[in-house]
């Protein structure tokens, strides 16, 4: 999901995405890191501790030089124009589901990119959104997506037809969906604030085994942090440039449900929601200076395009009061493949030189099995055996949805 500031003036709002510096069988044997330590603690947790690989290695593998599909363009028939498409998949069959949350549709594709036809869009009617926020897929052929605030799920089959709708009850409120397992269970969360200006979310996470199944609880956990203030005479709230935030994904068959606080990944046990496993992986923790966050912020503001010089001059006067973090996040996002490989993709700090993101990969177990660069540019969003799917902009700010061969 895109994490943004909201500069809010009398009668304006203005959206302030931060720029954060931010397969089939193996064909090619990628043995695990023999430096790799595998242990249990006193409660049975396993825990695996991993030495970083060498700064220049990389796996075997190899990512096409261009995308096998690429769907997005200037001009042209309606479907191919995306906006806001904020989440996609590729089905059983290779074709592509993207969420356009900017038109609350469900737009399909074959695995060439051909529009193939639109499900849902903007209402408030079966298989309608008013805020479209995700796609997943479902046992079959089938998908899932829900709309925001009210949390409502749809699902529809194969063909695009609305088999049922549902929320995922709670008290005080509905759960927000946040992952779909493979068996159709859907793990979702509340959350809180607390602080002042620098605050830190408290989520609390379920999971539901069909609408009338018995929840599994896997407690509380600190979210995202984001802060409180003024800009340019503006209320402004959004993530702190180098924030750290929460993770959710399947992994094999368990739950992982971990910060990025320190380079230590928590995977629970889907039927008890208790803590199974932890994975770590040698990390130096490196602290922001007062430098970087006023660069990240003239940087993300910049890039909005719906600022002017004097409202960005105040907000980046004003944004002196954004404390300085104690320490960057360790990494910057986790995926897993249906090889129940764990990606996870490292965070980048200011000054340094990387311009395609770079990713350590785990085996099953946990064990590390090396590095590999993903295309520049790209957001991923899924891993396939065999593919790589994810969300690009170009420079003029054109969105695609790409799909890119992936060798092994």
């Amino acid at each position: 999901m895109t994490r943004q500031v909201r500069m809010i003036a009398p009668g304006t709002e203005v959206a302030v995405a931060f720029a954060m510096f931010v397969t089939a069988v193996c064909q090619v044997a990628c043995p695990a890191d023999a430096s790799a330590q595998v242990t249990r603690d006193s409660a049975g947790i396993r825990i695996v501790e991993n030495a970083r690989p060498a700064h220049d290695s990389r796996l075997p593998w190899r990512i096409d030089p261009e995308p096998a599909a690429s769907i997005g363009d200037v001009f042209g028939a309606e479907a191919y124009l995306l906006h806001q498409a904020d989440d996609a998949t590729v089905l059983p069959d290779g074709r592509i589901v993207i969420a356009n949350a900017g038109t609350n549709e469900l737009r399909v594709f074959d695995s060439a990119g051909v529009h193939l036809g639109t499900w849902g869009g903007d209402g408030e009617g079966p298989g309608e959104f008013t805020s479209l926020w995700g796609v997943e897929p479902w046992p079959g052929d089938s998908v899932v997506a829900w709309n925001r605030w009210t949390w409502a799920i749809w699902v529809f089959d194969a063909e695009g037809a609305v088999g049922r709708s549902y929320a995922l009850d709670s008290q005080p409120r509905a759960l927000e969906p946040r992952v779909v397992l493979k068996d159709g269970s859907i793990l979702g969360r509340t959350w809180a604030v607390a602080g002042d200006e620098c605050r830190r979310s408290r989520e609390t996470y379920e999971l539901r085994r069909g609408e009338g199944g018995s929840p599994v609880e896997f407690g509380t956990h600190p979210g995202q942090e984001f802060h409180m203030g003024l800009g340019g005479g503006m209320a402004l709230r959004g993530s702190l440039p180098f924030g750290r935030a929460f993770w959710e994904v399947q992994w094999g068959e368990r739950v992982i449900l971990t910060t990025d606080d320190n380079y230590e990944i928590r995977a629970y046990d889907p039927s008890t929601g208790a803590l199974a496993r932890i994975v770590r992986r040698e990390h130096e923790n490196r602290a922001p200076t007062r430098e970087d966050i006023d660069e990240a912020m003239e940087d993300a503001l910049q890039r909005t395009g719906l600022i002017d010089r004097r409202r960005l001059e105040l907000a980046l006067r004003d944004c002196g009061s954004i404390p300085v973090l104690e320490q960057f996040p360790a990494f910057s996002q986790l995926l897993t493949d249906p090889l129940d490989h764990l990606w996870v993709r490292e965070a980048t700090f200011p000054g340094k030189d990387r311009p395609a993101p770079l990713w350590t990969v785990f085996d099953p177990e946990g064990r590390v099995l090396g590095f590999i660069e993903t295309p520049e540019g790209l957001t991923v969003f899924e891993i396939g055996a065999d593919y790589l799917l994810g969300h690009a902009t170009d420079e003029l700010g054109v969105e695609s949805v790409q799909v890119w061969g992936l060798e092994r």
